[in-house]
């Protein structure tokens, strides 16, 4: 996969090079270019593997039989033309140059690339949106100038580059609507063209001012939801009078999310997916916990998925008390970020120190018997937790594997009378 990523790169690179050697080699003395050859046949190689590869990639893509005469018909009603009419080595026509121009066709396999649906990495769609934007402009600003250079008949071999420097330009200055005057049209094709730049500058302006300026605005987007949040947030505190010192910890809270959440509630993502994305990204994130507890060793996977789908994310602030001790258990936590003490019921020894990766209350599962100790946060943590009724209600649908896990119970509940929260 990365690979074919790697040559899509490839691709976007020689059909931006093509699209941009091949109009300026219309217009400009063949000395100039005549360096070039090379670059030509090298695209030219690289156009043809790639009609190669799609030939037989695109059934892989669709995960079907690469052998599939379905899939090949569509590929020679659509793309394949697409692809044969840019591999075609245009520039052996000497008699017709203007042939070349059919190998821009390729751009189209660019603007699929470009497509939002093809957009892996969403988290910055903004930013490639601006540079797509702007990658389009440049092609059309170089294109515009290539068209009047052609049309000024102003090339002068002996000041070289410089020609097509010049009418880059004018086409600048009349696409962003500055016009200095300095370079004007002469004739009337120039001054039909001038105006048709100056009303594609006028279309462009007010893209960029709609656009361009709301995607700088929203470039990082989780930031902003996170400050709109908190605003309206302020405005309640404030209009309820909440207590200055209760007021920072609800801040402090809040930072917290957006420093290890980036201000999103994990839940309220995770309910717009459907069930079986919900159910494969749940054991992605929990599925290392679940492997920990020792009652679950050699649970199916069917089962695993269901306990981690039913757990549900927590935050605690500092110096918080979980639960404490002589409290009846329903709840089994599972540390993901964050540490916790294990306090004595006096509340003057401290057990044990647990961290990420730990988890406790376990038995609260298996019996619904009192906490023999009580369970205090020490910094911001982040857990999983589920309640004994849910689990059961998931061990229901597993019989076999549920008089195996009660057995344990009571094995481990009949050991001197104790039950212990801390791991095994």
């Amino acid at each position: 996969m990365r690979l074919y990523r790697l040559w899509g790169i490839l691709i976007v690179i020689g059909a931006t090079l093509t699209a941009i050697k091949i109009p300026l080699q219309l217009v400009i003395e063949a000395s100039l270019t005549e360096d070039l050859v090379y670059l030509d046949w090298a695209i030219s190689v690289v156009f043809a593997i790639d009609l190669f590869l799609n030939f037989f990639r695109l059934p892989a893509q669709k995960g079907q039989n690469p052998h599939d005469r379905r899939i090949r018909t569509y590929y020679f009603k659509g793309w394949f033309w697409v692809d044969f009419l840019a591999a075609i080595p245009f520039h052996l026509v000497y008699w017709l140059p203007q042939l070349q121009l059919v190998r821009l066709i390729k751009l189209a396999r660019v603007a699929q690339l470009f497509h939002p649906r093809r957009r892996k990495p969403l988290q910055y769609s903004t930013i490639f949106r601006l540079a797509s934007f702007f990658f389009w402009l440049g092609l059309a600003s170089h294109w515009l100038a290539c068209g009047w250079l052609a049309l000024s008949g102003s090339y002068d071999i002996s000041y070289g580059w410089g020609s097509y420097v010049r009418s880059l330009y004018w086409c600048v200055t009349t696409l962003t609507t500055v016009g200095y005057g300095d370079v004007t049209p002469t004739t009337n094709v120039q001054m039909v063209y001038t105006m048709f730049v100056m009303v594609l500058g006028v279309g462009m302006y007010g893209y960029v001012i709609g656009n361009v300026a709301n995607l700088l605005a929203n470039i990082d987007l989780a930031r902003a939801h996170y400050l709109e949040n908190m605003e309206r947030l302020s405005t309640f505190l404030k209009y309820r009078k909440i207590p200055v010192e209760l007021q920072h910890r609800i801040y402090d809270y809040y930072a917290y999310l957006w420093e290890n959440r980036l201000g999103y509630d994990e839940s309220a993502v995770l309910s717009e997916l459907p069930a079986c994305l919900q159910a494969e990204v749940s054991l992605v994130l929990k599925q290392d916990f679940i492997e920990k507890i020792p009652f679950l060793k050699g649970a199916s996977q069917e089962l695993v998925r269901e306990i981690v789908f039913e757990l549900r994310p927590v935050v605690f602030t500092p110096g918080t008390f979980i639960f404490r001790a002589g409290k009846t258990g329903r709840n089994l936590y599972f540390i993901s970020h964050g540490q916790v003490e294990i306090i004595s019921p006096d509340g003057k020894t401290i057990y044990n120190t647990l961290g990420d990766g730990d988890f406790f209350g376990e038995i609260a599962l298996l019996s619904s018997q009192p906490r023999t100790a009580s369970v205090r946060t020490i910094d911001y943590s982040d857990m999983y937790t589920i309640d004994r009724e849910t689990f059961e209600r998931v061990l229901a649908n597993y019989p076999d594997f549920a008089k195996h896990v009660h057995d344990i119970a009571r094995e481990r509940l009949g050991e001197e009378g104790v039950v212990d929260i801390t791991q095994d």
